[in-house]
């Protein structure tokens, strides 16, 4: 009897934790844990990925170096918005050879700085890695979608093609 009672509980169990919801811009204001933050949301069928020193107000203007890769299971494209490609401060994405991610280094320095790409209808999944000054950065620093939900560590899974959930 013990092990139908034990099966019937285990099966009702979802194991699985639910993966956030990308759809929006995350409008969590301090993620806390840290000065900087990561932000990935879609909107408009492109993909942002933020990085942001903001909460670091009152703190000697600290350099961060967010870094990091994006994988995905099909080609995507990406661009940059608001870099720094000159002085000290030199932002760098670089496509993978085969076009289905990217490596990225920001040197993030009171501002935001942000890669936005595209990928495939036919793509399903999208892999991130993060990191801020060499180290995995502490999920509570990562924003996800319009609620600002975080992943449980900083290498984790989206869905490539979220639907927007009515």
């Amino acid at each position: 009897m013990r092990l139908v009672v034990f099966t019937a509980v285990f099966l009702s169990l979802d194991l699985s934790a639910a993966e956030p919801n990308p759809i929006g811009f995350p409008k969590v204001e301090d993620p806390k844990g840290g000065i900087g933050a990561f932000r990935i949301w879609h909107e408009d069928g492109k993909w942002h990925l933020r990085t942001s020193t903001e909460n670091s107000e009152g703190k000697k203007e600290k350099l961060l170096i967010f870094t990091g890769s994006v994988r995905c299971d099909g080609k995507l494209t990406v661009d940059a918005k608001s870099l720094e490609k000159a002085g000290k401060v030199k932002d760098t994405i670089q496509p993978t050879a085969d076009g289905r991610g990217f490596d990225f280094d920001f040197r993030t320095y009171g501002a935001t700085d942000e890669a936005i790409f595209k990928v495939p209808d036919s793509a399903k999944t999208l892999t991130f890695k993060l990191k801020v000054d060499g180290e995995n950065v502490p999920p509570i620093r990562i924003l996800i979608g319009a609620k600002g939900e975080r992943p449980e560590k900083s290498e984790f899974k989206l869905p490539a093609n979220p639907k927007t959930k009515k």
